[in-house]
């Protein structure tokens, strides 16, 4: 899958290594084999936490995967509410269409 240091740590829940990992300038934009960054991994498994540290630190929440879909669109499948909430205080775009044109 490619993922890097971050996605692990995101997808884990381990927020103490995320927030290491962010002090010591790692890149946040890089993204797996599917194009998705560490943002949108821990939207997927449901770290908020790591989420929320990473828009803290800049990470983009209008990137999109290899589907086009941006990590908002990863919140509203997975029914979070309040992290749909926090990326749109972060200029996620909410009107942002996937490649099947879905919002």
């Amino acid at each position: 899958m490619n993922r890097t240091a971050l996605h692990l740590a995101c997808a884990n829940g381990r927020s103490l290594v995320v927030t290491l990992l962010l002090e010591r300038k790692c890149l946040l934009s890089l993204c797996d084999n599917e194009k998705r960054t560490a943002l949108m991994k821990a939207i997927e498994c449901q770290e908020e936490e790591c989420a929320t540290l990473l828009l803290e630190h800049g990470a983009d929440p209008n990137v999109t995967d290899v589907c086009g879909n941006t990590a908002l669109r990863y919140a509203v499948f997975f029914q979070n509410v309040s992290l749909a909430a926090k990326l749109l205080s972060y200029d996620a775009d909410i009107e942002a269409r996937n490649k099947v044109s879905v919002t």
